[in-house]
C-alpha cells in the first residue's frame, strides 16, 4: 500500500538539480506524494536553517535530517510529536558532538593537514564554493554539528580519518565537500531511528525508499527496502559496489522523479 511507504531523499545532485538547485523536475513525483500524504523526509548535510526555509519552498511539514545524520528535527505539530508537550516549534534528536567541539579538533589538525572549513570561510567564498546566493550561503554556515571542509593542496585524508576516529569524530565525502562528522553519525542510522517513530506512532510497519546520489548517501541506500542511486551531474556513478541498489538513468530531479514514479508504480 502507498500508505506504508516513507521517501527519504538527499537534496544536492538528488532532489536539487546540481547547477542552480531547482527542482521544478520532480514537480510530478512531488505532486503525487502530496496527493498521497506519504512523507517525504529531507536527508542532508545542509543544515537547520536551510531545510527549514526549503520546506517552506516545498510545501511540505515532515520531519527532517540535517548535516548528514546528526540531527533529527520533527515540527511539534507533526501527528508523531504528539506524544511530547513541547513549546518550541521543533523537537530535536541528537547524539552529535557539537559544532563548537568539532571546530576546537578542526583547528588543531590544522597545524599539520592543508585544510580549510566553512568556519573558516568568510560567505563571499561559500557562495563562490557553493554558487549559493548570499543569503543562502549565510545559512548554510549555521552549523550545529558538523563541518564541511575543502583540501588546500596534498592532504592524505585516510591519515586525517584516523586522527578524528581517536576523539570520536568521522570524516565522510560528500558530493562538493569533506565533512568532519560525529563518529557512528550517518544517514542511515537517522532514516531508521525516524522510520521507528513513525512505526510506533502508526503501529504499522513501514517500507523505505532512500535516493542519493554520493557517497554519504551510501549507507542509507544500502539500509533502506529501496535505495536509488542518482548519476552524478557529469553522467556517472558513485561507486556504490552494491547490487541490491537501483541505478536511476537520469541524474538531479529528472531522474528522482522518473524512478520514484516507477517504484509508487503511478
Amino acid at each position: 500500500m502507498l500508505s506504508d511507504y516513507l521517501v527519504f531523499t538527499d537534496l544536492d545532485g538528488t532532489l536539487l538539480n546540481h547547477h542552480d538547485y531547482s527542482f521544478a523536475e520532480a514537480a510530478e513525483a512531488l505532486s503525487f506524494l502530496q496527493k498521497k500524504s506519504i512523507p517525504l523526509i529531507i536527508v542532508t548535510s545542509k543544515t537547520f536553517a536551510e531545510v527549514k526555509l526549503l520546506q517552506e519552498k516545498l510545501n511540505i511539514k515532515c520531519p527532517f535530517i540535517v548535516e548528514n545524520g546528526a540531527g533529527i528535527f520533527i515540527p511539534s505539530a507533526s501527528p508523531i510529536a504528539s506524544s511530547v508537550d513541547c513549546d518550541d516549534p521543533y523537537i530535536k534528536i541528537t547524539q552529535a558532538q557539537t559544532y563548537l567541539e568539532l571546530r576546537i579538533f578542526f583547528k588543531k589538525v590544522q597545524r599539520e593537514y592543508t585544510i580549510r572549513g566553512f568556519g573558516d570561510m568568510q560567505v563571499k567564498e561559500v557562495m563562490e564554493l557553493t554558487s549559493l546566493d548570499e543569503a543562502s550561503a549565510i545559512n548554510a554556515m549555521k552549523r550545529d554539528f558538523t563541518e564541511p571542509f575543502i583540501l588546500e593542496g596534498e592532504v592524505d585524508i585516510e591519515a586525517l580519518k584516523k586522527e578524528a576516529m581517536k576523539e570520536g569524530l568521522d570524516i565522510v565525502k560528500g558530493g562538493r565537500f569533506f565533512h568532519l562528522v560525529s563518529k557512528g553519525q550517518d544517514k542511515a542510522y537517522a532514516m531508521k531511528h525516524l522510520t521507528h517513530l513513525f512505526e510506533e506512532f502508526l503501529d504499522k510497519k513501514m517500507r523505505m525508499i532512500a535516493l542519493g546520489d554520493s557517497a554519504n548517501d551510501f549507507t542509507m541506500l544500502k539500509a533502506a527496502d529501496i535505495g536509488v542511486l542518482i548519476p552524478l551531474h557529469d553522467g556517472t556513478y558513485a561507486d556504490i559496489a552494491d547490487k541490491t541498489v537501483m541505478k536511476s538513468p537520469y541524474a538531479g530531479p529528472k531522474g528522482w522523479n522518473k524512478t520514484l514514479m516507477e517504484i509508487l508504480d503511478v
